[in-house]
């Protein structure tokens, strides 16, 4: 069994004096007692027509050096790239690259190296680690586009436990660490969607922990365990190592391009723009303090353009993605009852406005970290866009002047996906069941855990009426907090070259579909 890892017990603090005593100065003790996950990853995301990140992490100062080849054995032509600034201790030795005037539709083949001068790039052989990545189809490309979402990794204790067995949908037994990552390879995806809560910064993981009898009981190993609550940035610096320790998940990142979120969990549950955290073993502090350190660990520890976490991205002729930040903008969970509260922020709502108005794809999806109908948290506590009143109130008053807008500018073919809330769904959405009837009908698809608790609704509440949803599929667990392999789920969508017809199917952990919904584009 892996040693328990232990960090230094925090000293109370007041909320007037947080930002002061937790700088990096008066965390150095803490920092040293951290451990050192050793980690030999490569990842590439945001892949367009014409261009992709590569994102690697050295050991030293260097500078990051990507080759990259459309020949599998780095023969013939070979580009190199070497990156400007130095990886160093202030990037924990993470860097991204970018990759620009690739060609569309086309499989690359790469390598990832940390050099301290030109000279000492290898180029023309397979060195140092490797992978692979397809860009997109050019937008006038009619070409099939098939990408897995995914959300909800190593939450409530539940770790990477090296005895954790299943059997995938082709026969192979699979086993240890994070399975499903084998699992979602075999649909073998243009890309991955990650919706969030892909670390639990406010959840330790200790050594063991008690399976629930309904689904046989026993003892659950995570090695190693995560004992500690991420406050210091090199604390939620070692959530996205602990992760990418994995050796599945690692094989997955190194030829699966992934477009990213983040949600409550990758600073702490629940959280917003102003909050102070009053409970142990926060203490008092700020939570923007927190949200400042997770988003620098974020952009350092994923291969993500630019400064915001919302964006888009087209993959063909048929298909363009927008990705959105419902943490840093929203209001207060408490005022979720209010006649109007922010989730988007101006900006981004416009942004998301004018370009769903702007875009020539076919099918326009809309990756939602937080549900969109399913209520979540406590009654002062709302933490997703509804709060359980049939009135349109809230973040509600946001997603009404969305839907309506969709409408009255003639925007067709949206579709949601979206997690968080560790259950499956399918949702239709229907001016004819609504109380708010202003907008054309929709879907929305709803995944997780990938490893985490199962859970079921929030109290189990019925979905909010404000706009007409009604499940057309759900799984919910036997009781709460179920660990893998029970009721762990994924989701993918395929949208056809020819025919631009978009199948979402959710899957379990064993890659097996327990729901598809075939829908047609409208003209």
């Amino acid at each position: 069994m892996a040693p328990q890892l232990t960090r230094r017990s925090f000293l109370a603090l007041s909320a007037t004096s947080a930002g002061t005593v937790l700088s990096y100065k008066w965390l150095q003790p803490a920092i040293a007692q951290l451990p050192n996950y050793q980690i030999n990853a490569i990842q590439t995301g945001e892949v367009t027509a014409n261009s992709a990140l590569i994102w690697g992490r050295g050991d030293r100062k260097s500078s990051l050096a990507v080759s990259f080849s459309t020949s599998s054995d780095f023969q013939g032509l070979v580009n190199t790239v070497m990156s400007a600034e130095q990886v160093s201790t202030e990037t924990d030795y993470t860097g991204t690259l970018k990759l620009d005037g690739l060609q569309p539709n086309t499989t690359y083949y790469y390598q990832v190296q940390f050099v301290s001068e030109a000279r000492q790039i290898r180029s023309n052989k397979r060195y140092g680690l490797a992978g692979r990545f397809r860009t997109a189809p050019a937008p006038d490309q009619e070409r099939t586009v098939r990408f897995v979402w995914a959300a909800d990794m190593a939450g409530q204790g539940w770790g990477r436990n090296p005895d954790l067995q299943i059997t995938a949908f082709d026969g192979e037994v699979i086993k240890g660490g994070y399975v499903i990552f084998d699992v979602m390879r075999k649909l073998d995806p243009d890309f991955a969607v990650f919706c969030g809560d892909m670390i639990y910064a406010d959840n330790p993981i200790p050594p063991t922990k008690a399976i629930p009898d309904v689904v046989g009981g026993g003892t659950w190993v995570n090695a190693p365990a995560k004992d500690f609550v991420a406050i210091s940035l090199d604390e939620f610096r070692a959530n996205w190592k602990y992760n990418l320790q994995d050796e599945k998940f690692q094989r997955f990142l190194a030829e699966t391009p992934i477009y990213l979120q983040w949600d409550d969990h990758e600073v702490t549950n629940n959280w917003y723009p102003g909050e102070i955290l009053t409970a142990e073993p926060y203490n008092g502090i700020a939570v923007d303090v927190l949200a400042e350190r997770s988003r620098q660990a974020f952009f350092e520890y994923n291969p993500i353009r630019g400064k915001e976490i919302f964006d888009k991205f087209q993959q063909g002729k048929h298909l363009e993605l927008f990705i959105l930040d419902e943490r840093s903008y929203r209001g207060p969970n408490p005022e979720n009852s209010e006649p109007f509260l922010e989730m988007l922020g101006t900006e981004q709502f416009e942004w998301l406005k004018q370009s769903l108005k702007a875009s020539s794809a076919t099918w326009k999806v809309i990756s939602t970290d937080d549900p969109l109908s399913i209520v979540t948290g406590g009654e002062d506590d709302r933490d997703a866009w509804a709060q359980s009143d049939s009135k349109v109130l809230g973040r509600e008053a946001q997603l009404r002047d969305l839907l309506s807008f969709i409408k009255a500018e003639g925007i067709k073919n949206v579709v949601y996906i979206t997690a968080d809330v560790h259950f499956p769904a399918a949702i239709s959405y229907q001016p004819s069941r609504a109380v708010f009837q202003d907008f054309s009908p929709f879907w929305e698809f709803v995944i997780g855990p990938i490893n985490a608790g199962a859970f079921g609704p929030a109290g189990d509440l019925p979905l909010d009426p404000s706009f007409g949803p009604q499940y057309e599929f759900s799984i919910f667990p036997a009781e709460p907090n179920l660990p893998p392999p029970n009721n762990q789920f994924f989701g993918s969508v395929e949208i056809d070259g020819q025919t631009a017809q978009l199948t979402a199917t959710i899957h379990d952990i064993t890659g097996k579909a327990v729901y598809t919904k075939v829908l047609n584009p409208e003209d």
